[in-house]
């Protein structure tokens, strides 16, 4: 199993891209899976939950400092990027310009510990950033959609917040509670949560591609704009919060978990939300995101293993 898990966190992003390119041209395959997507997700971030353990929270205190970097940075630099670059290239597409806000704005993905580990950064901040991700997601999301998208396209705050609520928040939790109280016993199943996670990432990305592909008819010309602009979407805010967080004198191994905080968004999350909430047509960034977030973060975590 363990070498199965090492297998497919390598070449996960590889197995989105097939996964994303067949359910494009086949969409009908997949589409028992369209109505499933927020349980899929629910589970991925219940089986995070399975990982993170309550005495993670104590990683709160002792590191108040560089967490507020990196938790700043991801709320700052991320969707300050994010919304530039949606209003600067896509200011005539509104539902393409809330699908860029909306990937931006969501909270740091489940891949950000694991490339956080491989890459030698710090794990417990990272881990630690997340659960404050978790928490203050459902209130911070919605707040900037409403404030950035909302003259392009309706935003309903109170709707995105109880959404997150309840397939981020309350998944994850459980989680948490599951693991403290089966503590004993949890490692048994350990080697096996990061694949399962894995899989469901690929339907997730089979299920939301197959609906998009169905509904959803954009010119080469624009797909390729998207594309261009998603891989700086998630370029820069990973290469800048790293630069910063060295700049603001924090240790080579916090600014690793900083850049995975920063760069990595649960862009799952975004495309779901994105097909709820915003059309169809605004879930073709985070399917996107999807794909650069992994193989980029697969290469960072590559060259800072290295000494790179």
């Amino acid at each position: 199993m363990i070498r199965l898990n090492s297998h497919v966190s390598k070449f996960l992003p590889g197995y989105i891209t097939i996964a994303a390119i067949i359910s494009f041209v086949f969409p009908s395959l997949f589409s028992y899976f369209y109505t499933s997507t927020s349980v899929l997700l629910g589970f991925v971030l219940f089986l995070t939950g399975l990982s993170m353990a309550f005495k993670d929270l104590y990683v709160l205190r002792k590191s108040t400092l560089v967490m507020s970097t990196g938790l700043i940075l991801k709320w700052t630099l991320t969707v300050l990027v994010s919304v530039f670059l949606a209003k600067l290239f896509f200011s005539d597409y509104p539902n393409l310009v809330a699908g860029f806000i909306l990937t931006g704005s969501v909270p740091s993905g489940t891949a950000a510990t694991m490339y956080t580990f491989l890459a030698g950064g710090n794990t417990s901040l990272v881990v630690a950033m997340g659960i404050v991700d978790v928490f203050i997601s459902p209130v911070v999301t919605p707040a900037i959609m409403n404030i950035s998208a909302n003259n392009t396209v309706a935003v309903s705050f109170f709707e995105l917040a109880e959404k997150m609520f309840f397939i981020v928040v309350l998944p994850i939790v459980s989680g948490m509670v599951v693991r403290y109280f089966t503590n004993q016993s949890i490692h048994k199943i350990k080697p096996y949560t990061k694949f399962a996670s894995s899989v469901t990432i690929i339907f997730i990305v089979l299920s939301v591609v197959a609906g998009v592909s169905q509904q959803v008819a954009i010119q080469n010309d624009l797909l390729a704009l998207i594309v261009i602009t998603v891989f700086f979407q998630v370029f820069i805010p990973m290469v800048g919060g790293y630069r910063v967080a060295l700049w603001l004198g924090n240790k080579k191994e916090n600014a690793i978990a900083i850049l995975f905080e920063v760069g990595l968004c649960n862009s799952a999350l975004a495309a779901i939300l994105a097909l709820e909430f915003f059309g169809e047509t605004a879930a073709v960034p985070a399917v996107i995101n999807m794909i650069f977030n992994l193989s980029l973060g697969a290469y960072f975590s590559n060259r800072f293993a290295k000494g790179l």
